[in-house]
């Protein structure tokens, strides 16, 4: 995969959760989180089960983020509407990365084969 590929892929990051989020505070703040989240790997990186495995946690890592989910108290419907931007952006992310592995990765962790 070619640099600017992944580099357009990680954007989806910061795009799914300026989309995903209301605009309150706390939508402005995660959404400015998310153009900072950079998560780097060897494309070989998944091509290896293991390897992919590793990359699949970081980038759920680096969406939960940007989604508002690590280090932030919500409520019932913040949490729903961030829950929703974290599937998307993990959807957006698996597509645009367009891997096999990451792919089957994905799709087990969601049930969706």
């Amino acid at each position: 995969m070619k640099r600017s590929s992944l580099i357009a892929a990680l954007g989806a990051i910061a795009f799914s959760a300026m989309i995903s989020i209301p605009t309150d505070a706390m939508a402005a703040n995660s959404a400015s989180k998310a153009s900072g989240i950079v998560v780097r790997f060897a494309p070989e990186m998944l091509d290896n089960p293991t390897d992919a495995a590793k990359v699949y946690g970081q980038l759920r890592f680096a969406a939960r983020k940007a989604c508002g989910l690590v280090g932030n108290f919500l409520n019932m419907s913040e949490r729903t509407r961030a829950n929703r931007c974290l599937e998307q952006t993990m959807a957006d992310l698996v597509s645009k990365i367009d891997r096999p592995m990451l792919s089957s990765i994905h799709a087990s962790n969601t049930g969706k084969v």
